[in-house]
């Protein structure tokens, strides 16, 4: 609607300075009178369409509230992620750099996979498993908890408080993971970081992928006392393609936990 106090100011003075003038029509007018009523009718017009182009961008900043308002966005709500973790409130117990992994499982129509389960098993800060066919085992880092499970959430969100980890040579640094859903294992494959990428690109099962090893590819970003890493996992529901590629598999390797990870959480940094 136009700003009409405005208006109907700029309207009056317009009437106002009409009558004022002199008839522009009559010969006893001189040329400058003519000239002057010329400048006043333009410089009322002028303003009228300007108050009409304030009103009109008032009424545009306007409608665009409305329509945050509308969308329910709030500025003040916390992403989901920000909330799993948060809950990791706790002192570290163990040694490493401390990682939280977190992402969402979805469908390849970019739709939230709720309540699956997400595993995750790895190496210690110095690259030994949790595991009788590893060698090293017996020298592994006791105060870590190598494995742990975390149930997504309803809009598909997972998060694990664990450590960046070593080197199992001659592998890069990475990170297995199954994901699952009631008695059928959805994908499993590993998570890798893409400050290894040289070393990455010769993993042959890696390079097996192709272009979609960037799915695996973890960034890692310095966060308060923590590294963050999003870990998004797209998997086949049986439905076909869909907007999003799938998640690669990888192979689950000789390490696979031999306990039953139901009894371990998703904070890998303090033992249970």
């Amino acid at each position: 609607m136009i700003n009409r106090p405005k208006l109907v100011a700029l309207v009056l003075l317009s009437l106002l300075l009409s009558a004022c003038q002199i008839d522009l029509a009559s010969p006893a007018s001189s040329a400058a009178e003519q000239d002057a009523g010329t400048i006043v009718d333009d410089a009322v017009d002028d303003a009228v369409d300007e108050a009409i182009a304030e009103n009109n961008a008032s009424e545009a900043v306007s409608d665009n509230r409305t329509q945050v308002q509308d969308s329910g966005a709030d500025s003040t709500t916390v992403h989901p992620a920000e909330e799993l973790i948060a809950t990791f409130t706790q002192p570290s117990e163990t040694n490493g750099d401390m990682l939280v992994l977190y992402g969402q499982v979805l469908d390849v129509n970019e739709t939230p996979i709720a309540n699956a389960v997400v595993e995750i098993w790895q190496t210690d800060s110095t690259g030994v498993y949790d595991h009788p066919g590893d060698p090293g085992t017996n020298s592994r880092d006791t105060t870590f908890q190598f494995y742990g499970m975390s149930t997504t959430d309803p809009n598909g969100w997972y998060a694990f408080r664990t450590i960046v980890p070593g080197r199992y040579e001659p592998r890069p640094r990475h990170i297995h993971y199954k994901v699952k859903q009631g008695n059928d294992t959805l994908l499993t494959s590993q998570f890798y970081f893409s400050d290894d990428i040289a070393e990455v690109q010769g993993e042959g099962m890696f390079r097996a992928v192709g272009e979609s090893g960037d799915l695996l590819l973890l960034q890692l970003v310095q966060g308060e006392g923590q590294l963050l890493a999003n870990g998004r996992i797209v998997v086949d529901m049986g439905i076909g393609s869909g907007s999003l590629p799938l998640t690669p598999s990888q192979a689950t390797g000789p390490y696979y936990p031999v306990v039953d990870l139901v009894a371990y959480d998703n904070d890998l940094v303090r033992l249970p």
